[in-house]
């Protein structure tokens, strides 16, 4: 498929909404009702300074959605998206990068400065997407996330310029990437996924995982046992004081996470 003339716009539609909700469940194979997306709950959102953005194509069918709201650290508002998600025939095809600047741009629009979501930290494609494509930033890794088994999740932040949002970073960990090359000194194998190794000559720290969706190829006991040493790796990273600035693949079968200390640039 080449370029898919797709529109991407806001919009306060509940037809849309309803659209979105077949569309989430089908993108996802949800089928318990807590796994649903309410239409008046996104029309309540929207109207209170949320965010829905849909992307369809010229017949009207609906292939994206994105939708969030503000959220609060203490400190400072945020656009906090809450779900991203694409038809499988359009998946690859930039679209998800286009929900989100549509989010960014109604975000600083509102005067906000940020964005932020979370992910699975263990699924190196959303990672590379959210680090190296839009130029986030992992901030912060919370276990437990949605207070249920596997739902460890890293949350991003994602610096709004005024003008147009940041699409792309010039961080320590990139810029040490580029001038070593992707790849480790030493060769890696699985025995190193979730591990930090050795910070290297630039101060990066880097952590392996697999470069596919360990649900999909790998023992569900080995899955496991992954999530539990990210998530140790992870915690023990961000207690002191490193950022997650970029995810990039090292070899067919092993990508790595690239670490730096919070600040640095």
């Amino acid at each position: 498929m080449g370029d898919p003339q797709l529109t991407v716009e806001a919009t306060r539609s509940l037809e849309v909404f309803r659209a979105a909700n077949d569309l989430y469940s089908r993108v996802f194979g949800y089928t318990a009702a807590d796994h649903s997306l309410n239409p008046k709950l996104l029309s309540a959102i929207v109207g209170n300074g949320g965010t829905a953005v849909a992307a369809t194509t010229p017949e009207g069918e609906l292939v994206g959605f994105a939708y969030g709201f503000i959220g609060f650290d203490g400190t400072h508002p945020y656009l906090y998206s809450q779900a991203a998600f694409i038809d499988s025939a359009y998946q690859g095809l930039g679209v998800g990068r286009l929900l989100k600047q549509e989010q960014a741009v109604i975000a600083t629009r509102a005067g906000l400065t940020s964005m932020r979501w979370a992910f699975d930290p263990i699924l190196s494609r959303n990672a590379h997407f959210n680090l190296d494509v839009l130029g986030a930033r992992g901030v912060r890794f919370a276990p437990r996330y949605y207070d249920e088994a596997f739902s460890d999740r890293l949350i991003v932040e994602w610096e709004l310029d005024v003008a147009e949002p940041r699409t792309s970073g010039g961080g320590a960990a990139r810029t040490a990437s580029r001038a070593t090359g992707s790849a480790s000194p030493d060769a890696l194998t699985s025995a190193d996924w979730g591990r930090a190794l050795p910070a290297d000559a630039h101060g990066v720290i880097r952590v392996p995982i697999p470069s596919a969706n360990p649900a999909a190829t790998m023992d569900p006991v080995l899955v496991e046992a992954l999530r539990f040493d990210v998530a140790r790796t992870f915690a023990d990273l961000f207690d002191r004081g490193y950022i997650a600035e970029s995810c990039i693949r090292v070899d067919a079968d092993t990508a790595t996470y690239l670490f730096v200390p919070g600040g640095a640039e």
